[in-house]
C-alpha cells in the first residue's frame, strides 16, 4: 500500500510524545551526604568511601554534595577527590568533634552518617549531636573492631557481603543489616604501562607476574603466598620464572612483624630472588596491567576490593574461598579452600598463566555508588497517621493507569493519599483528570533511570512518613530498590499487580537483584499485602498475603441500554459494527483481528471494524503494520470497513452504539475495557487471559476464546452478528454480572478496608 494512504490514520493514532501534559516534577533540594571514617589509609574501606564520593559529585543530576569526617591522619593516604569536603580531626578531641559533626548533619536535614571503621562510642557521639549513624562492616567477623552486639545501635547496619551479614546475625547483631557490594569500574591503562611496571619491578619480559594487593598484616597470609610461589617455581611451567609482587606496606600493630615474617619465609624457601615488595602504591589498580594474574590468600575477607578490581580489568584471580569471595561471579575467578595444599594452589595459578585475559563481568558497569547514596537517604522515620502513597509507572493510556485514576477519583475525600508517577507519560487525559479533581500527584524524575526515581521516592517517603506505599504497575527494579532501603521502617508495602505476570517480571530482574544484593524472595517476604486483580495461580507461599480486588467501573447515567431491551434492534438492517478499544500495541493482537475480519467479510461484507485507541511512539512500527494490514480497506475512502478513531479515553461513553466489543490481550489482569463494554450493554468477545474468564463467562456473559486464532475470532464475531437474540442475552447478563461484582463502589470499599 502506498504511503499516502497511511498518512491520515498514522497521524490520528500515533500519540504525540512531547506534547503530552506531564505531572508536576517534584523539586529536588540540594543535599549534603555525610560519612565518617577512621582514616584515609590505603585500604579497601577508604577506597569505597572515596569512590562513592567522587562518583556522586561527578553525576550532574544528583544534586548532592559530600562531607567526610576523617578521625585520624595516615601516611600514606588516599587522594581526596576534588570537590569532596573533608573535615579532619587529627585524632584530637574526637567525641566532641563527632558530636558537632552530627549536629551539623541534623541541622542540614541530612542526619544519616555512614560510619566506616568507627567504634560504638564514636557513633554515640554522632548520635548525641542529632545524627543517625549507620555502622558499616567492611570485613568478616575476625576483622571487626568490636563485637556484633556493639554494632546494632542504629536503625540499620550495612555489610559488604551476604557472608558478613550472616556472621553479624549469627553473632547477635540486632539491627537489620543490608548488603552493599561496591563494584569498581573497569580501569583504563596508559599505553605501554605494562612494560613500565615490569621494568620498575625488574622483572624479565617473558616471566609470569603473580600480583597481590593489600596491606601486609597477618590476615593476608603473605607467608602462605611464599610457599605457593615456591610450588609454582618447582613446577617449572614458565621458563623465564614466576615472580610475586606484593603492593602494600605494614598495617596495624602487627604489620611490621608480618612484614619481617614474609621476608624470613622468602629467605627460608629460597624465593627472595622472585619476590618484589615495593610497599604501598597509591591507586594500586593502575598496576594490574603489569600482572598476569592476581593471588589472594586471605584468611578472611568481607568482599575484597582488590579481587573485584582485578576481575573488572579482565585479570584472572585465584583466591581463598572465604567470606564474600565468590558471591560476585566472574569468568576468571578460581576459588580454593584456604587450607588446600600448596601444590593445588600452584596448579590453579599455572592454569591461568600466559597472559590470559577475560571479558569484564557485567557488574563492572553497575553504578554501585548509588546504593550508598540511597543508604544516606533512608533516614529513620515513624509513619504518621493514615496516609498512602501510590507509586505508578506513568499516566499513559493503559488499563492499569485507567484503573488507578478511576480509584483515585473514587477515593478522593475519603482517605489521605497522593500519587507518585515514575516516568513520562505519552498522553494528557489522565493527568488532566487528576488536576481537575484536585488529586495530589507528582513526577519523581525526568529520567528513565530507576535509580533516579528510587532516590526521590526513598527521600520523599522518609520525609513525609506515609503509613502505606502502594505500588501500582511499577518497574520491578524500582520496587526492589525502594523496599530494600525502607524494609527496616514501619511503613506497609502493598503491591497491586495483575497476577501471574508479576512473578515473570520480577524473575527477569535477577541479574539486577545480584547487583543490588536484594532478591525477589526478600521483596516478597517484606510485602505486607500482594493485591491480585484476579485469582492468580502462582502465588504459592505468598497466599497468606494475597488479596484479590477486582477492578470496578462507574455506571454511566445516560445513553446506556436497560438490560432486557435490544442492544441493537436494527442490527439486521444495517452494517454490523465491531469495536476494539485500547492501545495499538503487539500485545493487543490487532493484526490477528484484521485477519479475522477478512474471514467475516466473506459472510458479512458490510461489517465494519472500529479501532478506538492510539499507539505510543515506541510502537510506531507496529502501528504502521496495522495500518498496512487495513490498507486495502482504507483505499475505499468513506466506504472503508476499517475505521481508525485515534485516542479514545472516553470511549466507554459511546460503546453502546457497537454490536460487539472484541478484546484481545496477553497478561490481562481485570481488563477495564471488558468491564466498560459489559456495563455499556455490548456483547463482548475476549481471549482467556488472566482474569478475563472471571468477567466473560463463556456463553453466559460473553464469548471466551482459547487463543488468538483468526478463524476462531471470526467465528465468534459471526455468531453474534447472525444471532441478535444471543447478542442481546449475553449483553444483558454481562451488565448484570458487572453491576453485581465489579462496581466502582465495591472496588473503592475494598481498597479503603485494605489501607485502613
Amino acid at each position: 500500500m502506498d504511503a499516502p494512504h497511511f498518512a491520515e490514520p498514522l497521524s490520528r493514532i500515533l500519540a504525540p510524545d512531547a506534547a503530552a501534559v506531564q505531572p508536576p516534577l517534584l523539586a529536588r533540594t540540594p543535599q549534603v551526604l555525610h560519612a565518617a571514617i577512621a582514616s584515609l589509609a590505603l585500604g579497601g574501606a577508604e577506597r569505597i568511601v572515596l569512590d562513592w564520593a567522587a562518583r556522586t559529585l561527578a553525576r550532574s543530576t544528583g544534586g548532592f554534595a559530600v562531607r567526610i569526617a576523617v578521625l585520624r591522619d595516615a601516611v600514606p593516604e588516599c587522594e581526596v577527590p576534588s570537590g569532596v569536603e573533608v573535615v579532619r580531626f587529627h585524632g584530637e578531641d574526637l567525641e566532641a568533634r563527632l558530636k558537632a559533626f552530627g549536629a551539623c548533619a541534623a541541622a542540614e536535614n541530612s542526619p544519616v552518617v555512614s560510619c566506616h571503621l568507627l567504634t560504638q562510642q564514636q557513633r554515640n557521639a554522632l548520635r548525641a549531636g542529632g545524627a543517625a549513624p549507620v555502622t558499616v562492616l567492611h570485613n568478616a567477623s575476625h576483622g571487626w573492631i568490636e563485637p556484633a552486639s556493639s554494632s546494632g545501635d542504629g536503625h540499620y547496619a550495612i555489610a559488604v557481603s551476604r557472608a558478613a551479614v550472616a556472621e553479624y546475625c549469627g553473632a547477635g547483631g540486632s539491627a537489620p543489616c543490608k548488603v552493599v557490594r561496591h563494584f569498581p569500574r573497569k580501569p583504563a591503562f596508559r599505553a605501554g604501562a605494562r612494560e613500565v611496571w615490569r621494568e620498575r619491578w625488574a622483572i624479565p619480559a617473558g616471566a609470569w607476574v603473580i600480583g597481590m594487593i593489600g596491606g601486609v598484616k597477618p590476615q593476608k597470609a603473605y607467608t602462605r603466598a611464599m610457599r605457593i610461589l615456591r610450588a609454582v617455581l618447582d613446577r617449572g611451567d614458565c621458563t623465564e620464572g614466576a615472580y610475586l609482587t606484593i603492593l602494600g606496606g605494614p598495617v596495624g600493630r602487627d604489620g611490621r612483624l608480618a612484614w619481617e615474617a614474609v621476608l624470613a619465609q622468602a629467605r627460608r624457601l629460597d624465593v627472595m630472588e622472585y619476590v618484589r615488595m615495593p610497599g604501598f602504591v597509591p591507586d594500586a589498580a593502575q598496576c594490574l596491567c603489569g600482572f598476569d594474574l592476581l593471588l589472594n590468600t586471605s584468611r578472611y575477607e568481607g568482599l575484597s576490593i582488590a579481587t573485584l578490581e582485578a576481575l573488572a580489568a579482565g585479570l584472572p584471580v585465584v583466591a581463598s574461598r572465604v567470606g564474600g569471595q565468590g558471591e560476585v561471579g566472574a569468568e576468571g575467578l578460581s576459588l580454593l579452600d584456604f587450607e588446600a595444599p600448596d601444590a593445588q594452589w600452584a596448579a590453579a595459578l599455572a592454569a591461568h598463566g600466559g597472559n590470559e585475559r577475560f571479558a569484564s563481568p557485567a557488574w563492572t558497569g553497575f553504578p554501585s555508588e548509588r546504593m550508598w547514596t540511597l543508604a544516606h537517604l533512608a533516614r529513620p522515620f515513624a509513619p504518621v497517621g493514615r496516609r498512602t502513597l501510590f507509586v505508578t509507572a506513568n499516566l499513559n493510556a493503559g488499563g492499569a493507569q485507567r484503573s488507578l485514576v478511576n480509584l483515585a477519583l473514587a477515593l478522593d475525600g475519603k482517605m489521605d493519599f497522593e500519587i507518585a508517577v515514575t516516568g513520562n507519560s505519552t498522553s494528557s487525559a489522565f493527568t488532566e483528570k487528576l488536576v481537575a479533581a484536585g488529586v495530589r500527584h507528582f513526577r519523581t524524575a525526568d529520567s528513565r533511570d530507576c535509580l533516579d526515581h528510587a532516590e526521590v521516592l526513598v527521600a520523599r517517603i522518609a520525609k513525609d512518613a506515609p503509613s502505606c506505599v502502594c505500588f501500582w504497575n511499577v518497574d520491578a527494579k524500582l520496587k526492589l530498590l525502594v523496599v530494600k532501603w525502607l524494609a527496616h521502617s514501619a511503613v506497609k508495602f502493598i503491591d497491586v499487580s495483575p497476577g501471574d505476570y508479576l512473578f515473570e517480571e520480577m524473575a527477569a530482574t535477577r541479574d539486577f537483584q545480584e547487583c543490588i544484593a536484594y532478591s525477589e524472595t526478600e521483596y516478597y517476604a517484606r510485602l505486607d499485602r500482594l493485591v491480585h486483580k484476579y485469582r492468580a495461580r502462582s502465588s504459592g507461599a505468598l497466599n497468606r498475603k494475597v488479596v484479590v480486588i477486582h477492578n470496578g467501573v462507574p455506571f454511566l447515567g445516560t445513553g446506556v441500554p436497560v438490560p432486557g431491551t435490544p442492544v441493537r434492534a436494527d442490527a439486521p438492517k444495517r452494517a454490523a459494527k465491531i469495536a476494539i478499544c485500547g492501545r495499538i500495541a503487539p500485545g493487543k493482537f490487532l493484526l490477528e483481528a484484521i485477519e479475522a475480519m477478512e474471514r467475516v467479510w466473506k459472510h458479512a461484507p458490510e461489517a465494519q471494524l472500529h479501532i478506538l485507541g492510539n499507539a505510543e511512539p515506541r510502537q510506531r512500527d507496529y502501528a504502521m503494520r496495522v495500518v498496512a494490514a487495513a490498507g486495502p480497506e482504507l483505499a475505499r475512502g468513506s466506504q472503508s470497513r476499517v475505521v481508525f478513531h485515534g485516542p479514545a479515553f472516553d470511549a466507554s461513553e459511546g460503546l453502546a452504539q457497537y454490536d460487539a466489543l472484541l478484546v484481545l490481550g496477553r497478561h490481562q489482569g481485570c481488563p477495564n475495557t471488558v468491564l466498560e463494554g459489559l456495563v455499556a450493554g455490548v456483547p463482548v468477545i475476549a481471549n482467556d487471559s488472566g482474569g478475563t474468564r472471571e468477567l466473560v463467562i463463556h456463553g453466559k456473559t460473553g464469548l471466551l476464546l482459547g487463543g488468538m486464532d483468526p478463524e476462531a475470532i471470526a467465528a465468534a464475531i459471526l455468531r453474534l452478528i447472525e444471532n441478535p437474540a444471543l447478542a442481546r442475552t449475553l449483553a444483558m447478563r454481562g451488565r448484570v454480572h458487572v453491576r453485581k461484582h465489579f462496581s466502582m463502589e465495591r472496588m473503592r470499599d475494598r481498597y479503603l478496608r485494605l489501607f485502613r
